[in-house]
């Protein structure tokens, strides 16, 4: 580790989280730099990887003490994380990814974040055992999306996918609605449609099979006394079932639905593929919940390095080879960490300027998809 590049860090974790005390601020920005240090989340290993900050049973009692720390507001470092993030995010669309994820029996974590570059960027999220639900799925969902709202730039209306197991949920897309936001996504199949001359159809039965599509407008979810949107239906060539998809959004085409699938993805790199969260062994919900905001500051920061990777042909050459890579910026945004060792900070202040830096680009082609 570096200390110069560590101290750089931590003031960057201060100006966004101003409320928070000087030793929580300072185990926050530990924890979070120390996790891509050992690309590990427990504190015994992070705690190893850290030693000019201390012995690694000093550090890792450090590090338990911010997790058990009950004057930290989780709630309120996720409306202060999730607008660090948007202010740094330079995009023309702006897509809100919505999903639980589960480690095992121990617990299971509601997550929303900002879909960017084949990854989703954790900005608000509650952490709970499996089937205890602090409050309904629609409420929690809502609730974390209110958190983020102060955070959205002026002018920007935020498009927010969920898959069928959330999305089929009128009471779900009316509070997105009285947000002020679009929402695009799956419901079950056999959702009915009723059309402007008053019939009524289930959604499967709108596209006559693998490789059709179907685009109208009309009402859904009879039970709930109907809501007005646009029905969007892809059967993908090489897929055994359609896409039935539901969206207020004026621009969207249902292609873009595929975005959704960057949510799992970053789950597989705060679980096996990067922080190691499923064995982690911090399976009470509080402490959950202080972790995965660790995870999240550490996993935006390796982003911003593949950004740079990506973006900057002088740094691509030395993370892979050919004029395509088929890896993720996640795992670019490693290998760059580990190219420089200790020189991220003389990188960032002869580029960016800044530690969190998310540039979009428009994605390939997502038509193809089933194809």
């Amino acid at each position: 580790m570096s200390l110069t590049e560590f101290y750089h860090w931590l003031n960057e974790v201060r100006q966004a989280f101003v409320f928070l005390g000087h030793w929580q601020v300072f185990g926050l920005a530990l924890y979070s730099y120390g996790v891509v240090v050992a690309q590990h989340c427990a504190p015994s290993r992070v705690a190893e990887k850290v030693p000019l900050i201390g012995k690694a049973d000093t550090v890792q009692r450090r590090l338990e003490r911010f997790l058990n720390n009950e004057r930290i507001s989780w709630q309120a470092c996720c409306q202060a994380w999730a607008k660090w993030v948007l202010s740094r995010y330079q995009g023309q669309r702006l897509i809100l990814l919505v999903d639980e994820t589960k480690l095992g029996d121990y617990l299971g974590a509601m997550v929303v974040g900002l879909a960017y570059r084949g990854c989703c960027i954790p900005l608000a999220f509650w952490c709970y055992r499996p089937k205890a639900w602090p409050m309904g799925q629609v409420e929690l969902i809502l609730t974390l999306l209110q958190w983020i709202a102060p955070g959205v730039p002026a002018g920007v209306i935020p498009l927010v996918q969920a898959d069928r197991g959330i999305g089929t949920s009128p009471d779900l897309l009316r509070g997105i609605v009285a947000l002020g936001w679009y929402f695009e996504v799956r419901v079950q199949k056999n959702t009915r449609l009723k059309a402007a001359d008053g019939t009524e159809s289930p959604l499967a039965q709108l596209v006559a099979g693998a490789g059709t599509t179907w685009k109208g407008q009309g009402k859904v979810f009879k039970k709930a006394g109907w809501l007005d949107c646009r029905v969007l239906i892809i059967w993908g060539k090489v897929y055994q079932e359609s896409w039935c998809l539901v969206t207020n959004c004026p621009w969207v085409t249902g292609w873009e639905y595929a975005i959704r699938y960057w949510q799992e993805a970053s789950f597989r790199d705060l679980k096996s593929d990067g922080w190691q969260w499923q064995c982690s062994r911090i399976w009470t919900p509080a402490h959950a919940n202080r972790l995965l905001l660790v995870m999240a500051l550490a996993y935006a920061w390796v982003l911003s390095l593949g950004t740079l990777a990506l973006d900057n042909p002088m740094l691509t050459s030395r993370v892979h080879k050919g004029r395509h890579t088929t890896y993720s910026v996640f795992r670019l945004g490693l290998r760059l960490w580990h190219q420089l060792l200790g020189r991220v900070q003389a990188l960032i202040a002869a580029s960016t300027q800044q530690y969190l830096w998310f540039v979009e680009t428009a994605p390939p082609s997502l038509k193809c998809v089933g194809e």
